[in-house]
């Protein structure tokens, strides 16, 4: 099926044989036209030989794909990977041309000029489009990336702030703000599942949030409804009548462009620093919700369901530190301050709304 080039043009591309031919069409219909007339017995081995697809254009048609597919960090991450496989090898060679020792410079480069840990994501990187590149452009079966064994990476402790300083945070924060960390920690959501948070995906009568991530193995956006703690359904209620414009989408929109956030990193930072506290940011207060879940005793499989991860063990790695030995579901985030907390109908009731 052609594909259409950033350049507007559309890329053809025919599979025979475990052969690959590519051609380039200004319209989506001669490039299916081409492809639709490409026979084997057309292609001579001469002319198979000499006309693969380079790693160029293979690194190109798997970018495409990911940025439909995967969040734009993931995407980041993964042209990363490409441009330093560029500065090794020429973008007009052929996957074929890729070895082992080849494999070994780009990785061991990563690890000197940037970390072991950073060589370790480019191999994984690597190896995932190798693999999409095997099924759709016959590349050989065998990635070199996978003959390079994973570098020696000292693991470094994620900081997670103490609820102490969270709630000196929250108290540092405007009203419209204190909605958007209390909900950050009685969900644990991922910052990208905040910002793009809309009033359709908030039930303030059935308590319940639906949070969608593209963090599923399969790139599409999955969608988990969520308990509401009283204390949050209080605060988004209140948001929603005195925090935004009447009619607005999403929860939380920028006062400058009324849209999603993109990133709003030096918000919280400027936060810790107004409350005196060590800086952190949006997955650091994840692992605050998953550490709280921890000690309060909810066992790892219920955390997991919470946190909305596919795999026990990156649960595991959230609370590996805690020596909790979990047992029993118990209250967890109502009333972490002592505060009495005024449900969101007798706060209506109160003001007269």
């Amino acid at each position: 099926m052609p594909y259409q080039m950033k350049s507007g043009k559309w890329r053809a591309k025919k599979m025979i044989h475990g052969v690959v031919k590519t051609k380039v069409f200004d319209t989506k219909q001669e490039a299916k036209k081409w492809e639709a007339v490409q026979e084997a017995a057309d292609w001579s081995a001469k002319d198979s030989a000499t006309r693969t697809i380079s790693l160029a254009e293979f690194a190109t048609a798997y970018l495409d794909m990911a940025k439909d597919r995967f969040a734009r960090t993931t995407y980041n991450e993964k042209a990363l990977a490409f441009r330093h496989l560029f500065k090794a090898v020429h973008p007009t060679a052929p996957p074929e041309a890729l070895t082992a020792t080849t494999a070994l410079e780009v990785l061991r480069k990563i690890s000197l000029e940037v970390s072991s840990k950073s060589a370790n994501n480019a191999r994984k990187n690597y190896l995932a489009a190798w693999e999409w590149g095997r099924k759709f452009y016959g590349l050989p079966a065998l990635c070199p990336f996978k003959e390079v064994d994973r570098f020696p990476a000292n693991e470094t402790p994620r900081y997670v702030p103490s609820e102490t300083d969270f709630w000196r945070v929250y108290e540092a924060a405007l009203p419209t703000d204190r909605a958007m960390l209390l909900l950050t920690l009685h969900t644990g959501a991922r910052r990208g599942e905040v910002f793009k948070l809309k009033w359709s995906d908030v039930d303030l009568t059935g308590r319940k949030i639906r949070l969608g991530t593209r963090k599923t193995g399969h790139g599409g956006i999955e969608y988990s409804w969520v308990p509401m703690t009283t204390e949050l359904q209080t605060a988004l209620g209140y948001h929603k009548l005195h925090g935004i414009r009447k009619g607005e989408d999403y929860v939380f929109p920028s006062p400058r462009t009324r849209i999603a956030f993109k990133n709003r990193c030096r918000w919280i930072k400027a936060l810790c620093k107004k409350a005196g506290v060590k800086p952190f940011g949006f997955h650091a207060i994840r692992h605050l919700s998953a550490t709280i879940l921890a000690h309060e005793g909810l066992d790892i499989p219920s955390v997991q369901a919470i946190l909305r991860h596919k795999n026990p063990n990156t649960t595991a790695r959230y609370i590996k530190s805690l020596g909790v030995q979990p047992d029993k579901l118990d209250r967890i985030f109502e009333n972490r301050r002592g505060a009495k907390v005024l449900s969101f109908e007798a706060h209506k009731k109160a003001i007269g709304t």
